[in-house]
């Protein structure tokens, strides 16, 4: 399968990845100390949710505008963020855009020129690259023509010895991408113990996904936490059940601010057609490994 990201800009499982994100950028800028921040899959960075591909799918409309439209003065303090963020690059580049991870990475750069985070992103796609490359060159990150899977081992750990390693590909072939990434966590973590890491993956082939959990038990790596957050039953026969973020070495109390992030999007995000399920189905938060 050959995945292109303009087809899902914007949908549920964006938004989730993204909220997501601002957090742990969030709670890694507590310290006050600098720290280093990956994107090893970025995409074209910005993307039009009046494209060819976004309009095909219409998948934004059940994704971001869902949040766009809700009211979300009580919302946990990433939701709000991430309206707001989304309303100033609709005002910065068109009101069609919607960004990707790249982007987040270095809007919260620039909000936080104090701390001196370092950014960098990867794409190893040369269209793709070109795009990134073009539409972020004025932002504060690093954009490098790149693969992950070499990229991430040769430029761990970084000088700042702390950051995050965002770890989102299109997974094509689920079962061997799996099996890859697992591989890609193990070594990086061997050489960067103490770095953040954050894996995004759809939840659709239950099977795979359960067997994705068990691989990662038996590496022996501690602190894992996951967050899935579905919104059709795993029974139900449709594209993409859910979303989950396995994340290693969170920051203190991600788990806490993680799970309230979900639980308040997720009835937004939630289609008309789908099926009642338990809320623990729905959101769960959970170490899959602990201390």
């Amino acid at each position: 399968m050959n995945y292109k990201h303009a087809y899902h800009a914007g949908n549920f499982a964006d938004v989730a990845k993204h909220i997501l994100l601002i957090q742990l950028l969030n709670q890694m800028s507590k310290k006050g100390k600098p720290f280093y921040a990956l994107d090893a899959y970025g995409g074209r960075g910005l993307y039009s949710l009046m494209s060819e591909e976004a309009i095909k799918t219409g998948e934004a409309k059940s994704g971001v505008q869902q949040i766009l439209d809700a009211e979300v003065s009580e919302a946990p303090d990433a939701v709000r963020q991430y309206v707001e963020d989304i309303h100033q690059a609709k005002q910065t580049y068109d009101k069609h855009v919607y960004p990707g991870s790249p982007w987040w990475m270095a809007h919260h750069v620039e909000k936080h020129p104090d701390l001196n985070i370092r950014a960098e992103a990867f794409e190893f796609k040369n269209s793709e690259y070109d795009a990134l490359n073009y539409q972020l060159y004025k932002l504060p990150i690093g954009i490098h023509n790149r693969d992950a899977f070499e990229g991430i081992p040769a430029v761990i750990p970084p000088v700042e010895r702390r950051g995050l390693v965002l770890i989102d590909p299109p997974y094509e072939q689920e079962h061997k991408d799996f099996t890859r990434l697992v591989e890609l966590l193990v070594t990086s973590v061997e050489k960067w113990p103490q770095g953040v890491y954050a894996l995004w993956f759809p939840i659709k082939n239950i099977d795979a996904v359960e067997l994705f959990y068990k691989k990662m038990k038996r590496t022996g790596i501690r602190k894992q936490l996951l967050c899935e957050l579905n919104i059709y039953p795993n029974d139900v026969a449709v594209g993409l059940n859910g979303t989950g973020m396995l994340i290693i070495n969170p920051p203190w109390q991600f788990d806490k601010n993680a799970r309230d992030i979900l639980n308040f999007i997720q009835p937004l995000l939630r289609p008309e057609d789908a099926p009642e399920m338990p809320q623990s189905q729905a959101v769960n938060v959970r170490w899959l490994v602990g201390e």
